[in-house]
């Protein structure tokens, strides 16, 4: 009896929690699913069905699973075994996919009811759609995030504080300018954030804010390692939209870049100042509208004029020069009507009655497309109208230095064109001015490659001359043997090539003389001696005999003569093939080839010198030789440094200083036996190297022979 009541109480009480449940599904404002044990879908409410697009009949006897996305199938099912084992309630938030497939963020409230044994009576979930809210609140997030983030990011400080400076909110730039962490700052009163002697200050702008809404002061930040950094602060009142206060919010701007370009500025004012002492220049500035003029301290320096207040603009134009005023005037004129710059020179006349000249520049500012000021510079140019004048002197006389040479001259660029060329060159070729200005060397060049041409303007040397012989072909075909000396120098401010061409037809026509006399001393003069020289052979085989001995020293002695003359023949003036010469080294080997007998070579020279390497070593052996000859029994014989080149010195008897100039001619000697042409030869090869050959005496009174005006390499 008792369970049959107690069963049927229950079944009761069963009935009527069904019957608020079905009153809570038709009357509930938020969408109601109720559940099988299997938790598929027994039935729903009109708002669930508003909010997933389904009618009822859609969405009976269907899985849960339905109305989840695949990627949140396993944390659902987590969420419902929990709920079959020990909960009765659990809330969450997920995507809920709706009939059309669109993806609804909800809030799910799943219940389980059970009874008193603790069975499961019913189990179902209340749903609303919350997607507006939480994009909202997405977007609210995004845009706090954006906020702190874009308020790290400014190079300036910001900072809210309470009513009582007490920091509540800063941004990253407050740390690194103070070195505090943000846990020092939590709570920090902002007064000590400055120096004391300025928080009376910091107090009364903070209540400034408060009162009037902003304050703006200037104030050194104090550091944690006590550095100040100036700061502009500014700070407003703080309100919500009832007006009730909430704290002053503001920005500080580093001041230190600003305090250190307004030295900069006070050192730059300073310095113009100076500079325009220094370099005599004057400022000056016209305003167009009022036609009043400025003028820096300097101009009125340079003018040596006075004005009690500064100059109209007919007065300032009053210190030119009546004849040049007009032109300064006009320059003016034009410069205000177009908006252009302009720069003229005139005259003016000092107090003390000195003239001199101006440089006057100007420079037009612009508003809204026209001029409102006119600015500028002046500058005396006296020194360099005369420097101009002198200039100009010195170009006339270049050009008739240039044009009155007997020889050719050519101005070359670089490139092989002709820039300048003188009356010489116009009448030896044949050719007009304007037609050579026209052509390159390799036009009217007869004999030298163009590449060698080329090459050789390309190569020329910077410290030396370049000596070449070549033939020049004139307009009319005439064929002009000529030696061109070229060398570097400036022309009108760059670096080109000078070449000066000297007719060398009557020089060729000697050596052409020479050559042949050279073949007559070598075969009409060689071949009999060496007939004689034979048949001396053969009798001295028969014959001892001095005469003999003495005609065979007079054969040696035609022989070297006959040798030194072919030198003086083939050689001549000519050098060849310059190359970097040890002369320390050169002068020891043509030691071992010259017959010196019991003689000493002393060598004191390092030099590396420019030359010919054969016809240097013929100097070398001819001077060795004639000191050798001349020096008496062993002489010493040195060779060393000088100044300006080397010398060969020895101890013999020297040459008397009457006689030294005559030495250095062909035939001298003072030996019977000797060739006289030594020196000659040692002269010559010294001239075609464009060195100079000097005698004088030694240390050891003997003779020294000094080569001077050599180039000396490293």
């Amino acid at each position: 009896m008792t369970n049959a009541v107690a069963q049927h109480r229950s079944k009761r009480e069963i009935e009527a929690s069904q019957e608020r449940l079905s009153l809570f599904f038709e009357q509930s404002p938020l969408g109601a699913i109720e559940w099988t044990d299997d938790f598929d879908i027994a039935r729903i409410n009109d708002t669930a069905e508003d909010i997933l697009g389904y009618d009822e009949n859609e969405l009976v006897g269907s899985s849960w699973n339905r109305l989840v996305p695949d990627s949140q199938h396993d944390d659902v099912a987590d969420v419902f075994s929990e709920l079959l084992t020990d909960s009765t309630a659990y809330d969450i938030e997920q995507k809920t996919v709706t009939k059309n497939g669109e993806r609804l963020v909800c809030e799910w409230h799943h219940r389980v009811v059970r009874d008193e044994l603790g069975d499961i009576v019913t189990m179902f979930s209340k749903f609303q759609d919350v997607t507006d809210r939480v994009q909202r609140q997405q977007k609210l997030a995004k845009e706090r995030a954006f906020t702190e983030q874009a308020l790290d990011t400014l190079d300036d400080v910001f900072y809210v504080i309470d009513a009582d400076g007490t920091l509540t909110r800063w941004n990253e730039r407050v740390g690194d300018i103070t070195g505090y962490s943000d846990v020092e700052l939590d709570g920090l009163n902002a007064r000590e954030l400055f120096a004391e002697d300025d928080h009376a200050r910091i107090e009364d702008a903070i209540r400034t804010a408060i009162d009037t809404g902003d304050v703006t002061i200037e104030a050194a930040v104090l550091s944690a390692s006590g550095e100040q950094i100036p700061h502009e602060l500014t700070g407003k009142r703080l309100t919500d939209p009832h007006g009730e206060f909430l704290g002053i919010v503001g920005v500080g701007r580093d001041l230190s870049e600003r305090k250190e370009r307004e030295a900069e500025l006070r050192f730059v004012h300073d310095l113009l100042d100076r500079t325009e002492r220094i370099a005599d220049v004057g400022g000056w500035e016209i305003d167009t509208e009022t036609d009043e003029v400025f003028w820096t301290e300097h101009l009125f320096d340079m003018l040596g004029v006075e004005y009690e207040n500064a100059p109209s603009l007919e007065e300032a134009l009053n210190v030119y020069l009546e004849e040049d005023r007009p032109h300064v005037a006009s320059a003016i004129e034009d410069a205000v009507a177009a908006g252009e710059s302009f720069d003229v020179e005139a005259r003016f006349q000092r107090p003390d009655g000195e003239i001199r000249w101006l440089r006057i520049q100007g420079e037009p500012a612009l508003e809204d497309g026209e001029v409102v000021t006119l600015r500028g510079a002046v500058r005396d140019i006296t020194d360099y109208k005369e420097r101009e004048r002198d200039l100009e002197q010195a170009r006339r006389e270049y050009e008739e230095l240039f044009n009155g040479m007997n020889d050719t001259g050519w101005v070359l660029d670089p490139d092989g064109t002709i820039l300048a060329v003188n009356d010489a060159a116009v009448e030896t070729l044949g050719y007009s001015r304007e037609e050579i200005l026209s052509m390159t060397p390799h036009d009217f060049d007869a004999e030298t490659p163009d590449a060698e041409i080329s090459r050789l303007i390309a190569d020329m040397p910077e410290d030396e001359t370049q000596v070449i012989e070549t033939v020049h072909e004139t307009k009319s075909g005439e064929r002009v043997p000529i030696e061109i000396s070229s060398s570097l120098i400036s022309y009108e401010g760059r670096t080109v090539v000078l070449s000066v061409g000297r007719d060398i037809s009557d020089r060729k026509q000697r050596e052409e003389q020479l050559e042949r006399f050279a073949s007559i001393v070598s075969h009409d003069l060689r071949n009999p001696l060496n007939v004689a020289q034979g048949n001396l052979d053969l009798a001295q085989e028969d014959c001892d005999s001095d005469f003999l001995d003495q005609v065979a020293r007079a054969h040696e002695r035609m022989q070297t003569l006959i040798a030194d003359l072919l030198t003086l023949a083939h050689e001549g003036n000519q050098v060849s093939d310059l190359e970097t010469i040890d002369l320390r080294a050169l002068a020891e080997d043509c030691w071992q080839t010259v017959e010196t007998a019991d003689a000493t070579l002393q060598v004191e020279t390092n030099l590396h010198i420019r030359a010919d390497r054969s016809r240097l070593k013929q100097l070398l052996e001819n001077l060795f030789r004639n000191a050798v000859e001349h020096g008496g029994e062993a002489p010493t014989i040195t060779i060393g440094d000088h100044s300006s080149g080397f010398y060969i010195a020895d101890d013999g008897p020297g040459i008397p200083p009457t006689e030294r100039e005559q030495a250095l001619e062909t035939g001298y000697s003072t030996t019977t036996d000797g060739t006289g042409l030594g020196l000659s030869i040692a002269n010559q090869i010294a001239d075609a190297h464009n060195w100079e050959i000097t005698l004088t005496t030694s240390a050891d009174d003997g003779l020294r022979v000094e080569i001077s005006n050599i180039n000396e390499t490293e």
